[in-house]
């Protein structure tokens, strides 16, 4: 059995030609290459050219240490030359493959066959284009090892063409939001989730273009998500082919997230240079532990339709407009809402009847009202201008002052924005890491809190508020304890799978690092008997709920759940009814946050019975608090798990 990930890559050989920065360079299947090669991935080339290609393939397949290469295919009648308007992706990127529709392709499937036989791939990535996709994966799905398959459909023309070509369920389809499939399931990740997609690959990776990623688990519907890392590029082209393959590469080694942050770091690094030597080195000279650290800018695409901007400047008709124009324009491509006021409210000529001129200007300052974002067009000391950037200042909104003519002297006038950008790429740049929502959809996405341990009463929570509809963000506390391996372990078994990657895990170990308490030092039940009173932590539940409410505000979730139950055991000051009377009332005196304990009044024999009505998978929950390896069965957790138990065991006998 094969432990090292060997990657075939199939698909076409370009000539990328750079129409606004005059470069030319390999394409295709050569920006793959080169991520694959700058992180000594094991990899082969399995590539579809027309034939004045065919030296520079195997000179730069060599260059760049591929284990294996064929050309499986030859390309007549049209050169594969693509033509790319705008590098940066700033917006649109208006690219035009040369002669596409007279091309005629002839594979041959015998050279794959043999290509797959000798390199032994695990990962197949393909990019689909002017060839038989059918036929090709006709192929792979007849070999006797199974290989894990992943197609990039950014440029496939149609979701029945996808389903044709697909007989078997594969590993993982990637799209971008600017690919013709994603507006064609309708351009947001629900409807990707549940579009028929997610029957025929296991995983669904979307990138959303400088915002970050999504990658979905489709048979859980587990969504995991990574950041962008951004800087000003160089180039956009072929940014996404890097991605893929690094995340395919990297996704065995390490966690779904961690392989999604890698991938988005090393892409930008791509980004920003043509020099492959440069980006070779800027990856060797990269912890990977630091990338993982970092935060990164998350943006996610359907999040962006929320998000308003106010385009100020002189946009009247006898002016040059084309700025404002192609910021309305990059805008939009990247899903934002833009606002040009003279556009949608009219322009004041000075003519107007006085009832006109004031629905205008409180038309516009309703604009500016709903808007998080300016960026303000100097190309002249417009005085209108001028007084919108007071007003956004003065509300504490960021302002983007874009100055391609250097004009802006005026200290006053640089000291009340944000930021003074001299070019449209530092203009979107801007954008995104104004508008970074820095956790994702966390302030969109969870209605509610839940504190969780593995134990049977807050597993029993989780699946009851899932049931519900609530939309969960599960924290477990280390607070040094000493089963925390054992209790976090267990937890990760039992979460329901849409919350596993959800987890969160906060460290407060500090706090009872020189208690004695026999939930920090771990007694000796052979010497010891354990009562109550040796599993004393003093404030426990107020530190829990604390913090809880704490993470709940700044993320703007209203509810934090505790699975709480009445104990005959409990001998901590803040388990008593009065004491969480009197933390909600404080809590909800003093910030916006309402503690919830669904099961205060309950027993622990009534969690069991609610717990078998969900189908929790209580017995490998762990509740005890003294052993670190197995249920002791003596102290009050255990003791109280045992009597419920014994309890339902009575009544579905008599039953």
């Amino acid at each position: 059995m094969q432990n090292k990930k060997r990657i075939l890559v199939i698909g076409e050989v370009y000539t990328d030609n750079h129409i606004d920065q005059n470069i030319v360079r390999l394409g295709g299947i050569f920006h793959s290459a080169r991520m694959l090669s700058a992180i000594k991935g094991d990899f082969g080339l399995a590539a579809i050219l027309p034939s004045y290609l065919l030296k520079d393939f195997e000179h730069f397949s060599d260059k760049l240490n591929a284990s294996s290469k064929k050309v499986i295919g030859e390309i007549k009648y049209s050169p594969n030359i693509i033509n790319i308007n705008e590098s940066k992706e700033i917006g649109s990127q208006g690219y035009q493959d040369i002669l596409r529709d007279q091309a005629e392709i002839k594979l041959n499937l015998e050279k794959l066959n043999d290509q797959i036989l000798e390199f032994k791939p695990t990962d197949i990535v393909i990019y689909p284009g002017k060839y038989d996709l059918q036929s090709i994966l006709k192929l792979l799905m007849q070999q006797k090892e199974k290989l894990k398959i992943h197609i990039d459909f950014q440029y496939s023309s149609s979701l029945s063409n996808l389903l044709n070509s697909i007989e078997q369920k594969i590993e993982t389809i990637i799209l971008s939001t600017s690919s013709n499939l994603f507006e064609e399931v309708g351009s947001n990740l629900l409807n990707l989730i549940t579009s028929r997609i997610s029957d025929i690959a296991n995983f669904i990776l979307l990138k959303e273009n400088r915002g970050g990623s999504t990658l979905i688990d489709t048979s859980t519907q587990e969504i995991f998500e990574a950041p962008a890392y951004l800087a000003i590029n160089e180039h956009s082209v072929g940014i996404g082919d890097c991605y893929n393959v690094a995340y395919i590469s990297l996704n065995d080694k390490y966690s779904h997230v961690e392989a999604l942050k890698l991938a988005s770091y090393y892409s930008s690094e791509y980004a920003v240079t043509y020099d492959y030597e440069l980006f070779k080195r800027n990856i060797e000279l990269t912890s990977k532990t630091e990338i993982i650290s970092l935060k990164g800018v998350r943006l996610p695409w359907d999040i962006r339709k929320e998000k308003h901007i106010y385009i100020a400047g002189p946009d009247f008709p006898n002016n040059d407009r084309r700025y404002f124009e192609e910021i309305e324009l990059a805008l939009k491509y990247h899903n934002f809402v833009p606002h040009r006021p003279i556009i949608e409210n009219g322009l004041y000529t000075g003519q107007e009847e006085y009832h006109v001129q004031q629905q205008i200007y409180n038309k516009d300052l309703e604009l500016l009202e709903k808007s998080e974002l300016m960026i303000a067009i100097l190309l002249e000391n417009d005085p209108g201008t001028l007084v919108e950037i007071g007003w956004m200042n003065k509300k504490g909104k960021p302002i983007i002052l874009f100055d391609p003519f250097n004009i802006a002297h005026n200290l006053f006038l640089k000291k009340s924005v944000t930021c003074i950008v001299k070019t449209m790429d530092e203009v979107i740049y801007q954008v995104f890491k104004l508008l970074n929502t820095d956790s994702g959809r966390t302030s969109n996405y969870y209605d509610s809190l839940l504190l969780m341990s593995g134990g049977l009463d807050s597993t029993t929570l989780a699946y009851d508020l899932i049931s519900k509809g609530k939309k969960v963000l599960p924290i477990f506390i280390d607070y040094g304890q000493h089963f925390k391996d054992r209790e976090l372990s267990s937890l990760i078994e039992v979460i329901p799978k849409k919350l596993k990657a959800h987890l969160r895990i906060i460290n407060i170990s500090d706090i009872y690092k020189f208690s004695t308490s026999n939930m920090i030092l771990e007694a000796n039940l052979w010497i010891n008997e354990i009562s109550a009173d040796d599993l004393y932590l003093p404030y426990r539940n107020l530190l829990f709920l604390a913090i809880a409410s704490s993470i709940a505000q700044s993320e703007k979730i209203d509810e934090v759940y505790s699975a709480f139950i009445n104990s005959n055991h409990a001998k901590e000051i803040d388990c008593s009814t009065e004491f969480f009377d009197k933390l909600e009332g404080v809590l909800s005196e003093y910030g916006s946050v309402k503690i919830v304990l669904p099961y205060r009044e309950l027993e622990k024999y009534d969690v069991i019975l609610k717990g078998k009505e969900l189908n929790v998978p209580m017995a490998i929950t762990y509740s005890c608090q003294t052993n670190s390896k197995v249920p002791c069965g003596v102290c009050p957790n255990c003791i109280d798990r045992e009597e419920a138990i014994s309890n339902f065991s009575k009544v579905q006998v008599k039953h």
